[in-house]
């Protein structure tokens, strides 16, 4: 019968609470750093007018074909409308998506999503601090 080394148990929990850490750390980077690098794209019914925007939902860009210069200047404005409508709730999905991978779910709006990030952020912060203390407690138990 063999016996279980304590410090080997420890060791491993260690391990595995670092690599949890790094892990939960890399994916919360990311996201936080990814969200001004979103954009969105979207383009009009036919295809002849697309938008772009930027990480904030502000228009940067509209395109026109050349051929929807023919449309009535309501349906250029409708469809030039719709065109920017798509690209501001493909950036949203797009946010929502970044959001998902980093914690798991989705926010309900922007908004919450700062607010969800800060609050994993302090989530986090807390469980690295609570885990500090674990391992500062596992190292005074091996040095006894």
């Amino acid at each position: 019968m063999s016996s279980v080394d304590p410090k080997n148990i420890y060791q491993d929990e260690l391990h595995r609470i670092s690599e949890e850490a790094e892990q939960a750390h890399s994916r919360l980077k990311k996201a936080g750093g990814g969200f001004k690098d979103v954009y969105g794209a979207g383009e009009s019914a036919d295809g002849k007018i697309r938008a772009r925007t930027d990480s904030g939902g502000r228009i940067t860009e509209v395109r026109l074909d050349p051929r929807a210069m023919k449309l009535s200047s309501q349906d250029l404005g409708e469809e030039i409308t719709l065109a920017v409508r798509r690209a501001q709730d493909d950036c949203e999905r797009n946010h929502e998506d970044l959001l998902r991978d980093a914690v798991g779910r989705t926010p309900p709006s922007p908004d919450a999503a700062m607010e969800q990030f800060e609050e994993v952020m302090h989530s986090f912060n807390r469980a690295m601090n609570n885990r500090e203390s674990r391992i500062d407690q596992i190292l005074r138990e091996m040095d006894q």
